[in-house]
């Protein structure tokens, strides 16, 4: 196998692992596991009051993998220049494996640091429990309002 299709290759699989990497989704979080297993009988469990709004950051986990491709290019390119024979083909190999992960660090170190914008919601419950839930958007809710939880977001009871 030349040293092009093993750089080819390895590029390939660069971006494969890289594209499963996806931003963590908001959630709804129950104090407790009774509480998160009954969740579904009643309004009682489902309905309350929001307490407290508060704006957060959800760190995207993943990249998009283009710092990943780039490192990868770069750094099999700068590999290639050393040696003769065998040994470049190592150092070619070798550069873009570790061009890869110092791309997708610097991809990742140099993104958005903050997260993305989302919404926390503390929900004083009927039933006196609490529950945190956490959402891409505001809704317009605000502390006061009554509520329920209806697949992990928040709906304006009126």
């Amino acid at each position: 196998m030349t040293g092009k299709k093993l750089s080819a290759i390895l590029v390939g699989a660069t971006m494969v692992s890289m594209a499963g990497c996806a931003a963590t989704a908001p959630r709804v979080r129950y104090d407790d596991d009774y509480y998160q297993r009954r969740a579904s009988y009643d309004c009682s469990h489902r309905c309350g009051v929001i307490r407290e709004v508060e704006r957060v950051y959800i760190r995207d986990n993943g990249t998009s993998g283009g710092g990943a491709v780039l490192g990868a290019i770069v750094g099999g390119v700068l590999g290639s220049t050393i040696g003769k024979g065998d040994g470049r083909k190592a150092a070619t190999v070798a550069g873009a494996v570790a061009g890869g992960f110092a791309g997708n660090a610097i991809e990742r170190n140099n993104g958005d640091n903050g997260g993305r914008p989302a919404w926390q919601f503390r929900v004083r419950m009927d039933d006196g429990r609490w529950a945190t839930v956490t959402q891409w958007d505001n809704g317009d809710l605000r502390p006061g309002d009554r509520v329920m939880i209806r697949d992990d977001r928040l709906m304006l009871l009126r």
